[in-house]
């Protein structure tokens, strides 16, 4: 029986990336990166280790992250652990196939993933993966997906990280626009391959926790590095922020040019280039992005645990197509629609046709927010898609309470996730 398109990329065996296609690339990555005005700092000898094979970690604070990272770390044979969703795309399938990219169910058990890691480092390869699994939502740290510090130790190579600095602010989360602004990068090694025989996983990953820490928007009130682009950068904000901390109501949060205003309550906040907020006419009551962020989530953490928390809207169910490549949205299958309804037990979908579909909260541990306005998710070997009817100012709440919802029934994430919200 043949193999469709995703069967054939993930039981693929996982080559060096294709010399040729490498070469082409590191020079348009060299201009991406120079064009983005991205300056790159290392705390090692680069041509010590320039023929070892290795593990590199990055932060992922920003959609195009992985320009930087590629080409300021150099070596053109690494292979890249990615997310299945970006591979299942037009004109990207057969250029990443070439390039010997590893495909990853996020957040979930994938052993075949593991296995693929494994050959590549046992053919004195290297490695890129982005622990954090998906792009930050503020400008801060994600949780670290516990599994690594295991790999970390089967590995037993030198472990790199690299921590970009403004990242997130050229390329932030809630708008499509990008802005121009000095961004930095540094190298630094983490462990050598002895540190990693002797170090237990609980100190490997207190390393790694104190390494990934960042906030953008609190470096840069000390940095004060301007980033500007076509629009102002307070615009789409409340993609993200959905609740004003003056009168505690949700979803009444409008950006009016460069000011965000509560029409509860007439709360209104400026931004500057640099990114700091300022108050219009009331008492100032986060000073940062990432801040309101997490007072939402620490606010969430507390309702999602009571018997009758439930959140409802309209949508469609699809997957992905795999027999053929296709453009979105021809390149999704309808799985069903209706009413959508997220407890502490998990998400159904009761479908218009009265059948309903059940996902634990156990096993799923994030309902993402995409900038098209979309829902993502993976379940059991299965990536989903959920296409709202509700505008995308709500959908934040729902990445941030299916997270929390998850961490109930999951102690290594609940874990993870009190390690870098602080809550």
């Amino acid at each position: 029986m043949k193999k469709n398109l995703k069967e054939q990329f993930r039981q693929r065996k996982i080559n060096k990336p294709n010399a040729l296609l490498a070469a082409v690339a590191m020079p348009v990555l060299g201009h991406l990166a120079k064009k983005s005005n991205v300056s790159y700092t290392y705390d090692y000898d680069k041509k010590q280790y320039a023929n070892q094979s290795c593990i590199l970690l990055a932060t992922h604070s920003a959609r195009l992250e992985f320009v930087h990272v590629l080409h300021g770390f150099g070596k053109k044979d690494i292979n890249i652990v990615v997310g299945y969703q970006n591979i299942m795309k037009k004109y990207l399938y057969t250029p990443l196939k070439m390039a010997g990219i590893i495909s990853k169910y996020l957040y979930q058990p994938d052993i075949s993933c593991t296995k693929s890691m494994l050959s590549v480092l046992k053919r004195k390869g290297s490695l890129l993966l982005f622990p954090e699994g998906i792009q930050s939502t503020s400008g801060s740290a994600h949780p670290i997906n516990p599994a690594t510090t295991k790999l970390l130790k089967r590995g037993n190579v030198p472990v790199f990280l690299c921590k970009s600095q403004g990242s997130y602010l050229a390329t932030n989360r809630y708008s499509s626009d990008v802005k121009k602004g000095a961004i930095k990068v540094h190298y630094q090694l983490l462990f050598t391959a002895e540190e990693l025989k002797t170090l237990s996983e609980e100190q490997i990953y207190q390393k790694l926790l104190e390494a990934f820490r960042y906030n953008d928007f609190e470096a840069n009130k000390q940095n004060k590095v301007q980033f500007v682009g076509k629009r102002p950068n307070i615009d789409g904000l409340n993609n993200i922020i959905y609740k004003c901390p003056h009168c505690n109501k949700e979803f009444c949060l409008e950006v009016r040019g460069e000011n965000m205003v509560c029409t509860e309550c007439g709360y209104e906040v400026t931004m500057d280039n640099y990114y700091c907020l300022h108050a219009v006419n009331k008492q100032l009551l986060h000073d940062d992005v990432d801040k309101w962020y997490k007072w939402q989530r620490k606010v969430l953490h507390q309702e999602v645990t009571k018997d009758g928390f439930q959140m409802q809207m309209q949508g469609q169910l699809c997957t992905l197509r795999t027999d053929k490549l296709c453009k979105s949205p021809k390149n999704r299958i309808l799985q069903g629609e209706g009413t959508f309804c997220l407890t502490k037990n998990g998400l159904t979908l009761d479908k218009t046709n009265g059948e309903r579909i059940v996902f634990d909260a156990k096993n799923l541990y994030s309902l993402t927010f995409t900038q098209s306005g979309l829902l993502e998710f993976y379940y059991n070997e299965e990536y989903y898609i959920i296409v709202p009817l509700v505008p995308r100012t709500m959908l934040a709440k729902w990445t941030i309470a299916s997270e929390e919802i998850h961490n109930l029934h999951d102690e290594r994430w609940a874990k993870a996730s009190q390690d870098v919200y602080d809550y």
